[in-house]
């Protein structure tokens, strides 16, 4: 039976994210791969590298993670195959872009405005600028743990209006006809993650709209003032892409961001799965 003991990890960023080598996730049998989602749950973020995979190993492979969450929007979805989100500023041969290369700006968790946000995302390199287009990761278990006794105690109990429809006004966006299907959420600003019980300060950018029962912009303002405490220099890593990173990160206790490249000298393709989560506590 095939443990995480039995597997090259090598820990990185002090222990926050993990690096998996010498696994071949077309080969891996089963308890191998549930070994790597045993690791993922208490890493934060984990790199597979030098994967090799088409669309229908991607899906197989995000699945054992639990079930595949698909994208709000249509667009820039992989042809056949909607679960599978295309980033990208690749042109197809009708002159159209293929992917959504603005995706991942600002600091944010994925999908935070839904009742059961994602639990982790995955990213899967086929082509990645030689400069650039790192993404970024805050621990927020770390920057809560950073916190005082008495500001733990005072945010203990604080819940976040969450809605997409921020995230459109941030956007420029109009709401469309699937989004009016999502109602606002509220979500708690301390989140014990279900592992190991470990809390992350668990706030993010866009789809806030305030604290509850907190008046504006007394709320938004500390919102911001944590985001911009969780995001300081220790608590951050950065990813350097290569050629077949198979990344998975926990939107459960980290932030993340994407870096600018020079669109006009480099291109990047990169194909993003999603996996439903739970509510959160």
């Amino acid at each position: 039976m095939t443990s995480a003991s039995d597997l090259d990890i090598r820990p990185m960023w002090g222990g926050f994210g993990v690096e998996v080598l010498g696994v071949d996730l077309t080969t891996a049998d089963l308890e191998t791969q549930d070994a790597l989602v045993d690791v993922f749950h208490r890493s934060g973020t984990m790199v597979i590298r030098d994967q090799v995979l088409s669309a229908e190993q991607q899906l197989a492979f995000t699945r054992r993670f639990g079930e595949l969450e698909t994208n709000t929007s249509a667009d820039f979805t992989y042809p056949g195959h909607k679960e599978i989100y295309i980033i990208s500023n690749k042109e197809g041969e009708d002159g159209k872009q293929i992917g959504n290369w603005r995706a991942g700006q600002g600091w944010h968790t994925d999908a935070s405005y839904q009742e059961k946000p994602t639990m982790c995302t995955m990213l899967y390199a086929v082509e990645v600028p030689a400069e650039g287009s790192d993404t970024l990761f805050a621990d927020l278990c770390a920057a809560y743990d950073a916190l005082t006794d008495e500001e733990k105690e005072a945010y203990a109990d604080l819940k976040i209006h969450h809605s997409l429809e921020a995230l459109r006004k941030m956007q420029g966006r109009e709401l469309s006809y699937a989004d009016l299907t999502l109602p606002d959420v509220v979500h708690p600003m301390i989140r014990t993650h279900p592992a190991d019980g470990r809390k992350a300060l668990w706030v993010s950018t866009g789809t806030v709209k305030g604290i509850v029962d907190m008046p504006n912009p007394e709320g938004v303002d500390l919102i911001h003032r944590l985001v911009d405490f969780a995001t300081q220099e220790r608590f951050v890593h950065a990813h350097k892409w290569r050629v077949g990173d198979f990344l998975i990160w926990d939107n459960r206790c980290t932030l993340h961001r994407g870096t600018p490249f020079d669109l006009t000298k480099y291109q990047r393709l990169v194909y993003r799965t999603w996996v439903k989560g739970d509510r959160p506590v």
